[in-house]
């Protein structure tokens, strides 16, 4: 089967640059001037796909180049993603300020990730998939980690049953890669209720998937928490990252589509578990996804294509206990949302905007946060397998007012299939 246009459905301006020394604003203004002509590049590659020669990929056909469907014995199905990203940034900021996960951007400029999917198609009912991702910190230091690593079973036609280490499916974000983020960095709302965005769970996981109810996801284990040691001499990221889930949790994740409008997907979702500082953490929330004219050219989800919009929005609520220093009992609510919108103004280039916000915490560091995020992304070359992406933040926060950063980011896909409609993993 043949698509008629080259469709992705990853996605993402504005720069707001204050110049409050001279010299400090032609460093601004140089890098700004790199930036523009880089993204000019890739518009107006992207622009003569379109309009002047517009590349056609055909589901199935293999590119060679860019390793489009390699595979190791027949049944291992290699991916790998290599992120790039710079910003430009107030004077007196830096990355890490917005940083709202570790695989967010923590540099000027660097390796954001390097990501390595492998996939196990072993039989009809019986697969496996692992992935590694490594990262620059602050001072470009280099770590490493297993994001994923599990056996699935195929039951039936509607039940799947998997175990080892996965990203728990809570909502619409959470199981997502840093590859599939429509943005450059991670929501807000994910960030701070579910462990920095990636709840990764080593244990066991349910998939039951049926025409009538939709899917409903159930996983439980223990949780594989992230590192702070670096983090821990500041008080208030003690106090943040004790509310996160660290030993053990269940997640409780349904998605169905409405029988009347297949486009649209209500989302709701659950998780429960022990915490940092002695007691429990609960978090829930709902969603929707909405698109309009999607199309499906043989890959299995609805592709992105010219003219197409998603419209995402998901809400979360957190109810956290635990014991303060003197071991006395206390607990604290707090809530935030994260809307999104994307538009294809080609099959090549995508615009987005997304707005976050979480709430403020009293007696902590965790205060009120919104932040605006229009962007813009293109993708070129062989099978429109390199990525572009521009993105300008303005982060309110409570404590220090409005701030500005602009992003630009680029990124590589070599395997697969040569598609990131509904790649979502």
């Amino acid at each position: 089967m043949q698509s008629n246009c080259n469709c992705n459905l990853l996605a993402t301006s504005n720069l707001f640059l204050p110049m409050k020394h001279y010299t400090h604003s032609l460093v601004l203004a140089f890098r700004a001037s790199a930036l523009g002509a880089l993204l000019s590049v890739g518009l107006s590659t992207a622009e003569a796909q379109t309009d002047e020669e517009d590349f056609v990929y055909h589901v199935g056909e293999e590119s060679p180049i860019a390793g489009h469907g390699f595979s190791i014995g027949g049944f291992i199905f290699p991916e790998l993603f290599i992120t790039g990203t710079g910003g430009l940034f107030e004077p007196g900021s830096n990355p890490e300020d917005y940083s709202n996960s570790e695989h967010d951007p923590a540099n000027e400029i660097g390796i954001q990730s390097i990501e390595l999917d492998l996939a196990f198609l072993f039989s009809d009912t019986l697969s496996g998939f692992v992935s590694g991702a490594g990262f620059q910190t602050g001072d470009h230091e280099w770590e490493a980690e297993l994001e994923e690593a599990f056996l699935s079973v195929q039951i039936n036609d509607s039940i799947s049953v998997a175990g080892g280490q996965f990203l728990n499916e809570v909502g619409f974000q959470a199981h997502r890669h840093t590859h599939a983020w429509d943005f450059v960095n991670q929501n807000l709302i994910n960030g701070r209720f579910l462990n920095e965005g990636h709840l990764i769970t080593q244990g066991g996981r349910v998939t039951i998937d049926s025409p009538e109810t939709g899917i409903l996801t159930l996983g439980v284990g223990g949780v594989r928490s992230h590192s702070h040691e670096e983090e821990e001499e500041e008080e208030h990221a003690v106090e943040a990252h004790g509310s996160e889930f660290t030993q053990f949790v269940f997640t409780v994740d349904h998605k169905f589509q409405l029988p009347s409008d297949p486009s649209l997907t209500i989302a709701s979702f659950l998780s429960g578990g022990e915490n940092g500082i002695y007691d429990e953490t609960y978090v829930f929330g709902v969603g929707f996804r909405k698109i309009w004219n999607g199309h499906n050219h043989g890959s299995g989800a609805p592709e992105f294509c010219t003219g197409a919009v998603q419209l995402q929005s998901e809400f979360m609520k957190r109810t956290v206990q635990g014991l303060n220093e003197d071991g006395e009992l206390f607990d604290f609510d707090d809530y935030g949302f994260s809307t999104s919108i994307l538009y294809g103004l080609t099959d090549s280039i995508i615009l987005s905007l997304r707005h976050d916000f979480v709430s403020e915490v009293e007696h902590s560091e965790m205060y009120a946060t919104h932040r605006i995020s229009p962007a813009i992304t293109a993708f070129f070359g062989p099978d429109n397998r390199i990525r572009t992406r521009l993105q300008y933040d303005y982060v309110d926060h409570e404590e220090v007012g409005g701030e500005h950063v602009a992003w630009f980011q680029v990124m590589l896909y070599l395997g697969g299939d040569g598609t990131h409609a509904g790649h979502n993993h």
